[in-house]
């Protein structure tokens, strides 16, 4: 499935989810009681990220997969947004997005969920520049995955980014506004938001190894 069919296809499904009343998610998760239906559950994520995100997390944990896809809808944006000069990649990050979802460890980072996500895709997604082969190594034990605060402090040490760039990441990556909720922070514009975060993913991820080092 291309790019555009695939963002099609996902955002038909929620309109006709999005009348869908939140079933019975109130009555067990207090920070969704005030949600009527899932299109309102949108509205509560954008108020209040961490505690409504997570109580979706839970419920999918405990077998509920509509709760699932709410999140998956409501990280959309950051998915296209990472997917920005490489459009081609948005059904892999469809893809990785939901995995990361499933998989996501609250208990261990209970706070800036959405940031997290979107940084675990990142992660996930295949480099821009072409990666050398190297010798194969024995197994070790995985390495936990860098978190998206930590990312960005490492990056602005190296002189990658600049601090008004750091700024802007931080906002919408670790704090987890919107573009338009970032300009309003920063005093700047959604559209400088969003050009400033696509130019900073594109040499961050240039200099992965670097980072990662």
């Amino acid at each position: 499935m291309d790019a555009r069919r695939a963002l099609v296809a996902l955002n038909e499904e929620w309109r006709s989810l999005a009348r869908t009343g939140a079933p019975g998610w109130g009555h067990r998760e207090p920070a969704l009681a005030a949600a009527s239906d899932l299109a309102s559950v949108l509205a509560l994520i954008r108020e209040r990220p961490d505690p409504v995100l997570a109580a979706l997390l839970r419920l999918g944990a405990s077998g509920d997969e509509l709760a699932y896809r709410v999140v998956l809808q409501t990280m959309l944006g950051k998915l296209v947004l990472l997917c920005a000069g490489r459009v081609e990649l948005l059904p892999e990050a469809i893809s990785e997005l939901w995995l990361a979802i499933v998989e996501y460890p609250l208990a261990r980072r209970p706070r800036a969920i959405a940031a997290n996500l979107a940084w675990t895709v990142r992660g996930r997604l295949p480099r821009a520049e072409p990666v050398r082969p190297v010798p194969e190594l024995d197994p070790v034990a995985p390495q936990p995955e860098p978190d998206a605060s930590g990312t960005l402090g490492e990056a602005r040490r190296l002189g990658l980014i600049d601090e008004p760039t750091h700024r802007t990441l931080w906002t919408v990556y670790v704090a987890g506004l919107t573009s338009a909720q970032a300009a309003a922070r920063l005093g700047t514009t959604p559209e400088l938001v969003r050009w400033r975060c696509s130019r900073a993913l594109r040499r961050l991820a240039s200099h992965a190894e670097l980072l990662a080092a």
